[in-house]
Protein backbone atom coordinates (compact mmCIF):
# COMPACT_ATOMS: atom_id res chain seq x y z
CA UNK A 1 0.00 0.00 0.00
CA UNK A 2 1.50 2.96 -1.34
CA UNK A 3 -0.73 6.00 -1.38
CA UNK A 4 -3.53 6.93 0.21
CA UNK A 5 -5.75 5.65 -2.03
CA UNK A 6 -4.50 2.14 -1.48
CA UNK A 7 -5.33 2.93 1.91
CA UNK A 8 -9.23 3.54 1.54
CA UNK A 9 -8.76 7.10 1.69
CA UNK A 10 -12.08 8.75 -0.35
CA UNK A 11 -10.96 10.53 -3.17
CA UNK A 12 -11.84 13.74 -2.27
CA UNK A 13 -9.66 13.74 1.09
CA UNK A 14 -6.61 12.54 -1.09
CA UNK A 15 -6.90 15.81 -2.72
CA UNK A 16 -6.96 17.65 0.60
CA UNK A 17 -4.03 16.06 1.32
CA UNK A 18 -2.37 16.79 -1.66
CA UNK A 19 -3.11 20.17 -1.15
CA UNK A 20 -1.72 20.43 1.98
CA UNK A 21 1.61 18.63 0.33
CA UNK A 22 1.20 14.58 1.73
CA UNK A 23 1.10 13.09 -0.79
CA UNK A 24 2.77 9.09 0.65
CA UNK A 25 1.26 7.97 3.46
CA UNK A 26 3.83 7.70 6.39
CA UNK A 27 4.41 4.54 8.53
CA UNK A 28 1.82 4.89 11.20
CA UNK A 29 -0.85 5.75 8.45
CA UNK A 30 -0.47 3.05 6.79
CA UNK A 31 -1.32 0.72 9.97
CA UNK A 32 -3.82 3.19 11.26
CA UNK A 33 -5.99 4.74 8.42
CA UNK A 34 -7.15 1.05 6.93
CA UNK A 35 -8.14 -0.34 10.83
CA UNK A 36 -9.89 2.92 11.85
CA UNK A 37 -11.75 3.03 8.21
CA UNK A 38 -12.88 -0.61 9.05
CA UNK A 39 -13.71 0.62 12.43
CA UNK A 40 -11.73 -1.65 14.47
CA UNK A 41 -11.23 -0.16 17.78
CA UNK A 42 -6.98 0.08 17.94
CA UNK A 43 -3.98 2.25 19.70
CA UNK A 44 -1.75 3.64 17.20
CA UNK A 45 1.37 3.89 18.42
CA UNK A 46 4.24 6.00 16.88
CA UNK A 47 7.23 8.37 17.57
CA UNK A 48 6.40 12.07 17.66
CA UNK A 49 6.45 13.70 14.46
CA UNK A 50 5.52 10.91 12.21
CA UNK A 51 1.69 12.11 11.22
CA UNK A 52 -0.37 10.87 13.84
CA UNK A 53 -2.88 13.65 13.56
CA UNK A 54 -3.68 12.70 9.93
CA UNK A 55 -3.69 9.11 11.02
CA UNK A 56 -7.02 9.89 12.65
CA UNK A 57 -7.94 12.63 11.27
CA UNK A 58 -8.10 11.14 7.61
CA UNK A 59 -10.66 8.23 8.68
CA UNK A 60 -12.66 10.34 11.14
CA UNK A 61 -13.63 12.50 8.56
CA UNK A 62 -14.13 10.09 6.27
CA UNK A 63 -16.22 8.44 8.41
CA UNK A 64 -18.27 10.77 9.64
CA UNK A 65 -19.14 12.05 6.24
CA UNK A 66 -20.63 8.68 5.54
CA UNK A 67 -22.69 8.55 8.37
CA UNK A 68 -23.83 12.12 7.52
CA UNK A 69 -24.89 10.63 3.89
CA UNK A 70 -27.26 8.00 4.95
CA UNK A 71 -28.32 10.23 8.17
CA UNK A 72 -28.03 13.72 7.44
CA UNK A 73 -26.51 16.62 8.34
CA UNK A 74 -26.02 17.49 12.73
CA UNK A 75 -28.85 20.20 13.20
CA UNK A 76 -28.46 20.70 16.81
CA UNK A 77 -26.26 22.70 18.17
CA UNK A 78 -23.65 21.20 20.84
CA UNK A 79 -24.44 17.66 20.02
CA UNK A 80 -21.11 16.43 17.59
CA UNK A 81 -20.76 13.26 15.63
CA UNK A 82 -16.97 12.86 16.93
CA UNK A 83 -15.00 14.11 19.73
CA UNK A 84 -10.86 14.67 19.84
CA UNK A 85 -9.41 15.00 23.26
CA UNK A 86 -5.70 16.39 23.41
CA UNK A 87 -3.76 17.23 26.11
CA UNK A 88 -2.73 21.27 26.15
CA UNK A 89 -4.63 24.01 24.95
CA UNK A 90 -1.69 24.76 22.05
CA UNK A 91 -2.85 21.14 20.73
CA UNK A 92 -6.40 21.47 20.75
CA UNK A 93 -5.73 24.67 18.54
CA UNK A 94 -3.14 22.70 16.53
CA UNK A 95 -4.89 19.72 15.75
CA UNK A 96 -8.05 21.60 14.88
CA UNK A 97 -6.36 23.41 12.38
CA UNK A 98 -5.10 20.26 11.00
CA UNK A 99 -8.73 18.55 10.74
CA UNK A 100 -10.09 21.69 9.28
CA UNK A 101 -7.83 21.98 6.94
CA UNK A 102 -8.63 18.38 5.64
CA UNK A 103 -12.40 18.69 6.45
CA UNK A 104 -13.48 21.17 4.01
CA UNK A 105 -14.38 19.62 1.07
CA UNK A 106 -15.96 16.87 3.10
CA UNK A 107 -17.57 19.91 4.92
CA UNK A 108 -17.29 18.74 7.96
CA UNK A 109 -17.57 21.37 10.53
CA UNK A 110 -14.75 21.48 13.14
CA UNK A 111 -14.87 23.44 16.75
CA UNK A 112 -12.44 23.42 19.62
CA UNK A 113 -13.50 24.03 23.52
CA UNK A 114 -10.48 24.17 26.00
CA UNK A 115 -8.81 25.80 28.89
CA UNK A 116 -8.73 29.39 29.65
CA UNK A 117 -11.88 30.75 27.50
CA UNK A 118 -14.13 33.04 28.87
CA UNK A 119 -17.46 30.92 29.17
CA UNK A 120 -19.27 33.68 26.41
CA UNK A 121 -16.35 32.25 23.88
CA UNK A 122 -17.41 28.64 25.06
CA UNK A 123 -20.86 29.35 24.21
CA UNK A 124 -20.71 30.82 20.86
CA UNK A 125 -19.15 28.09 19.45
CA UNK A 126 -21.06 25.66 20.73
CA UNK A 127 -24.10 27.86 19.60
CA UNK A 128 -24.35 26.47 16.27
CA UNK A 129 -24.52 22.60 14.68
CA UNK A 130 -20.98 20.76 14.11
CA UNK A 131 -19.91 17.61 13.49
CA UNK A 132 -16.42 17.30 15.47
CA UNK A 133 -15.50 18.88 18.30
CA UNK A 134 -12.12 18.66 19.50
CA UNK A 135 -11.40 19.84 23.33
CA UNK A 136 -9.29 18.67 26.68
CA UNK A 137 -10.71 16.73 28.86
CA UNK A 138 -11.22 18.50 31.99
CA UNK A 139 -12.96 21.09 29.83
CA UNK A 140 -15.14 19.02 28.47
CA UNK A 141 -15.69 17.09 31.22
CA UNK A 142 -16.93 20.35 32.85
CA UNK A 143 -19.19 21.27 30.24
CA UNK A 144 -20.88 18.09 30.13
CA UNK A 145 -21.74 18.62 34.07
CA UNK A 146 -22.83 22.00 33.16
CA UNK A 147 -25.06 20.81 30.51
CA UNK A 148 -23.49 22.67 27.93
CA UNK A 149 -22.93 20.01 25.61
CA UNK A 150 -24.39 17.18 24.44
CA UNK A 151 -22.24 13.48 23.50
CA UNK A 152 -24.79 11.25 22.80
CA UNK A 153 -24.75 11.02 19.47
CA UNK A 154 -21.18 10.58 19.05
CA UNK A 155 -19.93 8.17 16.62
CA UNK A 156 -16.20 8.02 17.20
CA UNK A 157 -14.09 9.62 20.35
CA UNK A 158 -10.47 9.93 19.78
CA UNK A 159 -8.34 10.18 22.68
CA UNK A 160 -4.42 11.93 21.16
CA UNK A 161 -1.65 11.89 23.81
CA UNK A 162 -2.81 8.68 25.44
CA UNK A 163 0.50 8.54 27.89
CA UNK A 164 -0.61 12.23 29.01
CA UNK A 165 -4.05 11.54 29.43
CA UNK A 166 -4.04 7.79 30.52
CA UNK A 167 -1.95 8.78 33.32
CA UNK A 168 -2.43 8.54 36.74
CA UNK A 169 -4.42 10.89 38.35
CA UNK A 170 -5.77 12.18 34.68
CA UNK A 171 -8.04 10.09 33.81
CA UNK A 172 -11.23 10.79 36.01
CA UNK A 173 -12.41 13.39 33.33
CA UNK A 174 -11.33 11.48 30.14
CA UNK A 175 -13.47 8.52 31.69
CA UNK A 176 -16.83 10.95 31.99
CA UNK A 177 -16.18 12.11 28.31
CA UNK A 178 -16.14 8.68 27.27
CA UNK A 179 -19.16 7.16 29.79
CA UNK A 180 -21.25 10.42 27.90
CA UNK A 181 -20.36 9.31 24.44
CA UNK A 182 -21.96 5.71 25.44
CA UNK A 183 -22.23 4.54 21.73
CA UNK A 184 -18.87 6.18 20.63
CA UNK A 185 -16.43 3.76 19.07
CA UNK A 186 -13.22 4.49 20.64
CA UNK A 187 -9.81 4.92 18.23
CA UNK A 188 -6.43 5.76 21.04
CA UNK A 189 -3.03 6.91 20.01
CA UNK A 190 -0.22 7.95 21.65
CA UNK A 191 3.83 8.21 21.12
CA UNK A 192 4.76 6.36 23.63
CA UNK A 193 2.54 3.09 25.88
CA UNK A 194 3.67 2.76 28.75
CA UNK A 195 2.89 -0.73 30.51
CA UNK A 196 0.68 0.63 33.45
CA UNK A 197 -1.37 2.10 30.61
CA UNK A 198 -1.34 -1.31 28.12
CA UNK A 199 -2.39 -2.95 30.95
CA UNK A 200 -5.37 -0.70 31.47
CA UNK A 201 -6.66 -0.12 27.56
CA UNK A 202 -6.14 -4.31 27.95
CA UNK A 203 -8.95 -4.32 30.82
CA UNK A 204 -11.63 -1.93 28.66
CA UNK A 205 -14.89 -3.86 27.70
CA UNK A 206 -13.44 -3.62 24.61
CA UNK A 207 -9.55 -4.09 24.56
CA UNK A 208 -8.02 -2.30 21.55
CA UNK A 209 -5.37 -3.75 19.36
CA UNK A 210 -2.01 -2.17 19.61
CA UNK A 211 -0.76 -0.89 16.13
CA UNK A 212 2.75 -0.38 16.89
CA UNK A 213 5.13 1.57 14.40
CA UNK A 214 8.32 0.65 14.03
CA UNK A 215 9.66 3.55 15.02
CA UNK A 216 7.93 3.53 18.19
CA UNK A 217 9.28 4.14 21.69
CA UNK A 218 12.41 5.11 19.57
CA UNK A 219 14.61 8.45 18.49
CA UNK A 220 14.39 9.67 14.83
CA UNK A 221 17.38 8.37 12.53
CA UNK A 222 18.40 11.74 11.75
CA UNK A 223 18.90 12.87 14.97
CA UNK A 224 22.33 12.93 16.38
CA UNK A 225 22.51 13.11 20.67
CA UNK A 226 25.57 14.57 22.25
CA UNK A 227 25.98 14.65 26.13
CA UNK A 228 27.70 17.39 27.85
CA UNK A 229 28.84 16.58 30.75
CA UNK A 230 28.93 20.20 33.84
CA UNK A 231 28.87 21.08 37.31
CA UNK A 232 24.93 22.31 38.53
CA UNK A 233 26.46 25.91 38.41
CA UNK A 234 27.65 25.63 35.23
CA UNK A 235 24.62 24.74 33.09
CA UNK A 236 23.91 28.39 31.94
CA UNK A 237 27.69 29.12 30.88
CA UNK A 238 27.49 25.72 29.08
CA UNK A 239 23.95 25.93 27.77
CA UNK A 240 25.62 29.27 26.21
CA UNK A 241 28.72 27.96 25.03
CA UNK A 242 26.56 25.18 22.96
CA UNK A 243 24.59 28.23 21.22
CA UNK A 244 27.18 29.84 20.44
CA UNK A 245 28.99 26.98 19.01
CA UNK A 246 26.39 26.11 17.02
CA UNK A 247 25.68 29.47 14.88
CA UNK A 248 23.36 32.03 15.29
CA UNK A 249 21.10 30.89 12.48
CA UNK A 250 20.74 27.77 14.20
CA UNK A 251 17.16 27.59 16.50
CA UNK A 252 15.74 25.45 18.93
CA UNK A 253 13.89 24.43 21.91
CA UNK A 254 15.75 24.23 25.69
CA UNK A 255 13.91 22.19 27.79
CA UNK A 256 13.19 22.40 31.66
CA UNK A 257 11.33 20.58 33.81
CA UNK A 258 10.05 23.24 36.10
CA UNK A 259 8.28 27.10 35.45
CA UNK A 260 10.75 28.49 37.58
CA UNK A 261 13.60 26.87 36.04
CA UNK A 262 12.57 27.94 32.81
CA UNK A 263 11.99 31.85 33.62
CA UNK A 264 15.75 31.42 35.05
CA UNK A 265 17.04 29.73 32.15
CA UNK A 266 15.21 31.66 29.93
CA UNK A 267 16.84 35.26 31.60
CA UNK A 268 20.34 34.07 31.85
CA UNK A 269 20.47 33.00 28.43
CA UNK A 270 19.46 36.34 27.74
CA UNK A 271 21.77 38.18 29.61
CA UNK A 272 24.45 36.19 28.06
CA UNK A 273 23.27 37.32 24.67
CA UNK A 274 20.53 34.58 23.70
CA UNK A 275 17.05 35.71 22.38
CA UNK A 276 15.05 33.53 23.81
CA UNK A 277 11.13 33.01 23.93
CA UNK A 278 9.71 31.63 27.10
CA UNK A 279 6.36 29.45 27.26
CA UNK A 280 4.84 27.49 30.05
CA UNK A 281 1.81 26.39 32.11
CA UNK A 282 2.50 29.37 34.28
CA UNK A 283 1.80 31.92 31.70
CA UNK A 284 -2.20 32.70 30.93
CA UNK A 285 -3.40 30.81 27.34
CA UNK A 286 -3.28 33.73 25.52
CA UNK A 287 0.10 34.77 26.82
CA UNK A 288 1.23 31.32 25.88
CA UNK A 289 -0.68 31.90 22.11
CA UNK A 290 1.15 34.94 21.88
CA UNK A 291 4.54 33.73 22.89
CA UNK A 292 4.30 31.19 20.48
CA UNK A 293 3.40 33.15 17.74
CA UNK A 294 6.44 35.19 17.99
CA UNK A 295 8.27 32.44 18.17
CA UNK A 296 6.92 30.92 14.89
CA UNK A 297 7.50 34.20 13.61
CA UNK A 298 11.01 34.32 13.73
CA UNK A 299 11.23 36.04 17.33
CA UNK A 300 13.87 34.91 19.66
CA UNK A 301 16.48 32.57 18.46
CA UNK A 302 15.29 29.31 21.63
CA UNK A 303 12.13 28.73 22.89
CA UNK A 304 12.63 28.18 26.57
CA UNK A 305 9.93 25.75 28.28
CA UNK A 306 8.71 22.71 30.18
CA UNK A 307 6.95 19.50 28.99
CA UNK A 308 4.24 21.63 27.38
CA UNK A 309 6.05 22.36 24.47
CA UNK A 310 7.28 18.75 24.22
CA UNK A 311 3.88 17.02 23.41
CA UNK A 312 2.85 17.54 19.46
CA UNK A 313 3.82 21.14 18.81
CA UNK A 314 4.93 20.92 15.27
CA UNK A 315 7.13 23.85 15.20
CA UNK A 316 8.84 24.16 11.72
CA UNK A 317 12.81 24.15 11.00
CA UNK A 318 14.14 23.59 14.56
CA UNK A 319 17.35 22.74 14.69
CA UNK A 320 17.92 21.24 17.88
CA UNK A 321 16.59 20.60 21.10
CA UNK A 322 18.77 21.27 24.37
CA UNK A 323 18.06 19.73 27.64
CA UNK A 324 18.43 21.85 30.39
CA UNK A 325 18.13 18.90 32.70
CA UNK A 326 16.85 15.38 32.00
CA UNK A 327 13.05 14.87 32.03
CA UNK A 328 11.48 12.81 34.72
CA UNK A 329 10.01 10.63 32.86
CA UNK A 330 11.36 7.85 30.21
CA UNK A 331 7.88 9.19 27.72
CA UNK A 332 9.01 12.89 28.56
CA UNK A 333 12.52 12.25 26.66
CA UNK A 334 10.89 10.31 23.56
CA UNK A 335 8.57 13.49 23.10
CA UNK A 336 11.55 15.99 23.64
CA UNK A 337 13.42 14.00 21.42
CA UNK A 338 10.86 14.20 19.00
CA UNK A 339 10.62 18.29 18.55
CA UNK A 340 13.85 17.75 16.12
CA UNK A 341 13.65 14.99 13.00
CA UNK A 342 10.30 15.34 12.53
CA UNK A 343 9.17 13.75 9.56
CA UNK A 344 12.57 12.27 7.82
CA UNK A 345 13.91 15.86 9.34
CA UNK A 346 17.61 16.12 10.75
CA UNK A 347 18.09 17.36 14.49
CA UNK A 348 20.70 17.67 17.54
CA UNK A 349 19.73 16.67 20.66
CA UNK A 350 21.89 18.31 23.31
CA UNK A 351 21.96 17.01 27.12
CA UNK A 352 23.47 19.09 30.14
CA UNK A 353 24.56 16.04 32.09
CA UNK A 354 25.52 16.08 36.06
CA UNK A 355 26.77 13.50 38.36
CA UNK A 356 23.30 12.83 39.72
CA UNK A 357 22.45 11.77 36.03
CA UNK A 358 24.96 9.02 35.42
CA UNK A 359 22.81 6.34 35.95
CA UNK A 360 20.38 7.30 33.09
CA UNK A 361 23.14 7.79 30.27
CA UNK A 362 23.05 4.02 29.56
CA UNK A 363 19.32 4.45 28.16
CA UNK A 364 20.01 7.58 26.79
CA UNK A 365 22.99 6.67 24.90
CA UNK A 366 20.88 3.15 24.01
CA UNK A 367 17.97 5.35 22.43
CA UNK A 368 20.27 7.58 20.15
CA UNK A 369 21.87 3.72 19.09
CA UNK A 370 18.71 3.74 17.57
CA UNK A 371 17.63 1.26 20.52
CA UNK A 372 13.71 1.77 22.53
CA UNK A 373 13.49 3.23 25.93
CA UNK A 374 11.82 1.24 28.49
CA UNK A 375 8.76 4.17 28.98
CA UNK A 376 7.22 1.53 31.45
CA UNK A 377 10.11 3.04 34.21
CA UNK A 378 10.85 6.75 35.69
CA UNK A 379 13.46 8.15 33.87
CA UNK A 380 15.00 9.42 37.13
CA UNK A 381 15.55 8.18 40.58
CA UNK A 382 12.99 8.08 43.06
CA UNK A 383 14.81 10.63 44.77
CA UNK A 384 15.20 12.91 42.14
CA UNK A 385 11.27 12.44 41.19
CA UNK A 386 10.48 13.64 44.99
CA UNK A 387 12.19 16.92 44.43
CA UNK A 388 8.62 18.18 42.37
CA UNK A 389 4.96 18.48 43.31
CA UNK A 390 4.19 16.73 39.68
CA UNK A 391 6.18 13.85 40.71
CA UNK A 392 4.43 13.37 43.92
CA UNK A 393 1.23 13.73 43.03
CA UNK A 394 1.60 11.50 39.99
CA UNK A 395 3.01 8.90 42.62
CA UNK A 396 0.18 9.41 44.83
CA UNK A 397 -2.34 8.52 42.74
CA UNK A 398 -0.19 5.18 41.41
CA UNK A 399 -0.34 4.49 45.19
CA UNK A 400 -4.30 4.91 44.81
CA UNK A 401 -4.33 2.91 41.70
CA UNK A 402 -2.67 0.07 43.48
CA UNK A 403 -4.54 0.35 46.80
CA UNK A 404 -1.48 1.19 48.41
CA UNK A 405 -1.47 3.14 51.72
CA UNK A 406 -1.69 7.24 51.45
CA UNK A 407 1.55 9.36 51.62
CA UNK A 408 1.79 11.93 54.00
CA UNK A 409 2.34 15.28 52.60
CA UNK A 410 3.92 18.47 54.46
CA UNK A 411 3.31 21.72 53.89
CA UNK A 412 5.83 24.47 55.04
Amino acid sequence: MSTFADLGVAEELVVALDALGIRSPSPVQRLAIPAFLAGKPAVAVARTGSGKTFAFGVPLVQRLRAVEASEGAVTAPARPRGVVLTSTRELVVQTTRVLKGISHGARQRVRMVSGGELPGETRRRLAEPFDILVANPPRLAALLKQGLVDLADVRIAVVDEVDTLLAPGQRPPVEAVLAASRQAELWWVSATLPEPIRHWLSTRPVPPAVLWSKDAHTAPDTVTTKNIPIKPAQRADAASDLLTSIGDKARGIVFCNRRETADAAGAALAERGHAAVIVHGGLLPRERKAALERFRDGEGRVLVTTELAGRGLDLVDLAFVLNWELPERASDYVHRVGRVGRMGRKGKVFNLVTDRDRHLIGQVERLAAGGTLDTGEPLRSARTRKTTAQGAREAAARRKEAGGPPVKQFKG
